[in-house]
């Protein structure tokens, strides 16, 4: 069982990136089981470039739950599944230290989609989640929102897994 994650972030200096909406999609190797995706309050300002960058405003948040109040069940969706992301590195670093937060440990496996696709394809001009739905003709609505990216992630990873 996988789950494929993607994390919107607060911006600002390392490991004090807040997440400001989550994706997660359990993917069991031929079909969608579930999914969660949820805006959250970080609890501070979004950096301005993050805004631009996902259209999600401070404004936007400001009613929205924290990130404590979906921790238990965020983790109880992952827990025992392989994760999966594109960059995982950096969205499994965000998410452990929220989770660390609210005293959960996480410790799943994680796979890589760029990773995979270097290994796979090895000369392509770029990596990034843009270009590769691009190249494999994947559907990519609104780019930088958690759920859109979640599931061209999804669908990348099965390019990648069957090809």
């Amino acid at each position: 069982m996988y789950a494929v994650i993607d994390i919107e972030t607060s911006g600002g200096k390392f490991n004090e990136e807040k997440i400001i909406e989550i994706a997660i999609i359990i993917f069991d190797g031929k079909k969608i089981k579930e999914t969660f995706s949820r805006l959250i309050n970080p609890g501070l300002k979004v950096d301005y470039y993050v805004q631009k960058l996902t259209g999600i405003k401070s404004s936007d948040l400001k009613n929205k739950k924290f990130f404590k109040k979906y921790a238990k069940s965020i983790y109880e969706l992952i827990n025992g599944k392989i994760i999966i992301g594109h960059n995982v590195e950096y969205d499994y670093r965000v998410l452990k230290n929220e989770l660390k937060a609210c005293k959960i440990e996480l410790s799943e496996k994680s796979i890589c989609t760029i990773e995979l696709c270097k290994m796979k394809y090895k000369d392509l001009d770029f990596y990034n989640l843009n270009f590769l739905c691009k190249h494999f003709d994947i559907k990519l609505n609104n780019h930088h929102r958690a759920l859109d990216d979640a599931k061209a992630t999804l669908s990348l990873f099965k390019i990648l897994k069957n090809g």
